[in-house]
């Protein structure tokens, strides 16, 4: 059989410059990196506990990395989460550019309003989404310094040593803001601030976390303060290529562009899809990494693991505009695809070439008539994948998974399809590859069966069932017809419909998330599904747990 294979296409690598107008690494991971390059002083300092009460016109000492000697800085702004403190050589009456209407702004921010919610501060807004932030110096306000960095590339930055240092007087809960930045690049200064604030809760509750969480989550908290993206290339530089490791974190900037794009997606993700609490379940929970996240599905309540909400995710990057599967970090963006040859072919061969990453090929009908598919994958022995089908019809998306046998060989059928993307996700660090053929098939009653058509209307079993968070309503239709999915409570009184409409025939699965039909999440209890199809109608108890 000739093989056509696509494999350089799947593989094409992306080529990008670092963004010269907002773009910056975190200063925070790269003081980590780089900590040779910037020393705290390490000769014998003297200094005294502060015990007076810390108002504007307090002058302190503070550690900087990369100085010899502290660096004097004066109070400029006290407020109810914060001092700012300013570098003396930087405050306007002393020749420096920065302002009282600089740093009003900047304690405003923090203390009282944001973009994102006119009445809360950044304080507030990651204290609920996080949790509370360490207290190494008896202060339960945060410093926040305004200085001339020593290196352009540190925007901002929390250094832990800080908080470590012997001497308790110069222990301090600190972010450290470049001057410049706030007055040339307000958003990207802002939206810093917001970013390096996570980094010091989550250190001060598990300060050895894995680097893709941490960043992702300090990207997630520029989103919830209303400065999302503050470098714009980073999410279109992950979309471009995301076959990317989303544990993996490199050690270039160049290479890092898209793994910040990717964690902050996919933190997003967790937070619009989980809650508030399950964010601040990862952030406190000892265990690092997958194993975090997971641990932080069970301690929130969730029956869902890492390996659940990725393979959902893998999906989602494709599905931006839909309202059941996709995100609304996206902002109706989408992944990239690779187009399939016309129907039939076979013998295509693709590849995931990074474990936690996703490669999405779209079939598309015909002449645009909408048309049946199926679809046949084979991946490697070695290898383990998910394989998610996203079928489009019109305006309406579906989501099937690929069930892979022991030889991770499976297969799908859609029926009057417009589009169908299969999104192969690999989880295993052995077998990049993976081998598609496609065809199409007539849905007639003579052999409707052997193209995998339903041969009778069923509404399948509820999964998982119990369940607290999501379920799967499967449900097979055996000829097109007007149909109804809904839900009732334990009265008898409908909640929710989830399908309305002419459905042609096929195999379905609903997503049910929870929600009422206002969008309040139901009350733990047992609920009725129903299907009614005609005269007909088929229903399933489940049941909602928290």
């Amino acid at each position: 059989m000739k093989r056509l294979i696509l494999l350089v296409i799947f593989c094409l690598p992306l080529t990008m410059e670092s963004s010269e107008a907002e773009g910056r690494v975190c200063g925070t991971l790269h003081l980590a990196r780089h900590r040779d390059d910037f020393p705290l002083p390490r000769g014998k300092v003297v200094a005294e506990l502060q015990e007076e009460e810390i108002g504007v016109g307090t002058q302190l000492e503070f550690l900087v990395a990369g100085d010899s000697q502290l660096l004097p800085a004066t109070c400029q702004y006290a407020g109810e989460h914060c001092y700012i403190f300013v570098e003396d050589s930087q405050w306007d009456t002393n020749g420096g550019a920065i302002f009282q209407t600089d740093v009003d702004g900047l304690g405003e921010l923090f203390d009282r309003s944001t973009p994102a919610d006119e009445e809360r501060g950044i304080y507030e807004l990651e204290v609920e989404s996080f949790g509370p932030p360490p207290d190494v110096d008896g202060e339960e306000r945060i410093f926040i310094l305004v200085l001339e960095t020593s290196a352009s590339e540190l925007i901002g930055f929390f250094d832990p040593r800080v908080a470590n240092w012997p001497n308790p007087a110069l222990r301090r809960d600190t972010i450290y803001l470049d001057s410049r930045a706030l007055r040339s690049r307000r958003y990207l200064a802002r939206g810093t601030l917001a970013h390096e604030f996570q980094h010091l809760i989550h250190w001060g509750q598990d300060a050895d976390e894995e680097t893709w969480v941490d960043e992702g989550l300090s990207g997630y908290a520029e989103e919830l303060t209303g400065f999302p993206e503050t470098d714009e290339t980073m999410v279109d530089a992950f979309l471009a290529q995301p076959d990317l490791d989303l544990t993996f974190w490199p050690a270039g900037y160049k290479e890092a562009i898209p793994h910040y794009g990717m964690t902050f997606l996919f933190a997003s993700f967790l937070a619009e899809r989980y809650g508030v609490e399950t964010i601040r379940q990862l952030v406190e929970e000892p265990r690092n990494g997958t194993f975090g996240v997971d641990e932080a599905f069970k301690k929130s309540g969730w029956v869902q693991s890492f390996k659940g909400a990725w393979a959902q995710w893998i999906v989602a990057n494709y599905a931006a505009d839909d309202d059941l599967y996709g995100y609304g970090a996206l902002k109706g963006r989408r992944t990239r695809t690779f187009a399939a040859p016309p129907l039939p072919f076979a013998g295509i061969g693709g590849s995931v070439n990074r474990t936690w990453g996703a490669t999405h090929v779209i079939f598309r009908a015909p002449d645009g008539d909408p048309v049946n598919i199926a679809v046949e994958f084979a991946g490697e022995e070695a290898g383990r994948y998910s394989v998610w089908g996203y079928i489009m019809r019109g305006t309406t998306g579906e989501v099937v998974e690929l069930a892979l046998d022991a030889a991770n060989a499976g297969s799908i059928q859609a029926v009057e399809v417009d589009s169908m993307v299969v999104v192969v996700g690999r989880t295993s660090l052995a077998g990049p590859g993976f081998e598609l053929a496609a065809r199409t098939f007539a849905s007639t009653a003579v052999n409707g069966a052997a193209a995998g058509l339903p041969g009778a209307l069923h509404l399948g079993e509820i999964y998982p069932n119990p369940f607290n968070g999501q379920a799967i309503l499967p449900f097979d239709l055996s000829e097109a017809a007007e149909l109804e999915l809904s839900l009732y409570n334990s009265l008898g009184q409908r909640i929710r419909v989830l399908r309305r409409g002419m459905h042609p025939a096929g195999h379905y699965q609903v997503l049910w998330d929870g929600l009422d039909a206002v969008g309040k999440k139901v009350a733990s209890g047992t609920y009725l599904a129903a299907l009614r199809v005609g005269t007909k109608r088929l229903t399933r108890r489940l049941s909602m747990v928290k």
